[in-house]
């Protein structure tokens, strides 16, 4: 098969490829915690997912998290983080299917790890929910052996199956949450983690509390760009049409 005629059909069918999954669309989104024992940094997750607005999934959701407790809180740095340590959550291992204040969403968590053993559960619990960190007071997984502490983090966001980048209502804003265990912390057995008293019963373990959730749209080809790539197809076939004919 000529050379050409294959590189149009590749090219031809990634177009094709990319008009059949125009329902999944590619979001940002940033999610605050403030935690007042360690002003001005504050928890911080940044991240992406992929939603299909026909099957109401949401996918791939992973980003960093910052832990307020490292960094220099009296130098911002380059990127105004003060220099916090960022963990990279790349493990969607949860999506929740939940109505808050009559709006249907899903409670989307990513992990540290592959697992989601988190928290222990010797007072009962899943061992990572927000509920069974709360209940279990914030305990790491392997308590009390410090070497059985798998170090987990996550982050848990709210998505509107409607419009995600709708904005949050109170109630959603509640049921937001994250958690970090790992190892090193400054906290002995006690995971950082924050939560609201509406949403779970108790502020987080150094009274962390979500504030906002943002999330937009990330940026897609323009229908100009499609219409270059469309043209520019039809150039190189009639190039490869005329080398054919010769």
């Amino acid at each position: 098969m000529n050379k050409s005629v294959l590189f149009v059909g590749t090219l031809v069918m990634i177009a094709g490829a990319q008009i059949a999954q125009a329902a999944v669309t590619n979001y940002n989104i940033v999610e605050t915690f403030l935690e007042p024992d360690t002003q001005p940094r504050n928890t911080i997750f940044q991240g992406t997912f992929d939603f299909d607005d026909v099957t109401m999934t949401v996918s791939n959701l992973q980003g960093r998290l910052s832990e307020s407790m490292t960094g220099n809180p009296a130098v911002p740095g380059p990127d105004a983080d003060y220099g916090m340590t960022w963990l990279n959550l790349t493990y969607q291992l949860s999506s929740i299917p939940v109505t808050l204040g009559g709006v249907n969403g899903l409670l989307v968590t990513t992990f540290l790890n592959s697992s989601t053993n988190t928290f222990t559960a010797v007072a009962g619990g899943d061992g990572w929910s927000p509920q069974s960190g709360v209940d279990n007071g914030g305990i790491y997984y392997g308590w009390p052996k410090p070497a059985n502490n798998p170090g987990n983090a996550y982050a848990m966001i709210f998505v509107n199956t409607s419009d995600p980048t709708m904005s949050l209502t109170q109630i959603q804003l509640d049921k937001l949450a994250y958690a970090d265990c790992s190892p090193g912390g400054m906290m002995g057995a006690v995971c950082m983690t924050g939560t609201t008293v509406a949403g779970y019963g108790s502020l987080g373990t150094m009274s962390g509390y979500p504030i906002s959730q943002i999330i937009t749209a990330a940026p897609v080809p323009e229908p100009e760009t499609w219409g270059m790539l469309l043209a520019g197809l039809g150039l190189i076939g009639f190039a490869v049409r005329r080398r054919q004919a010769a």
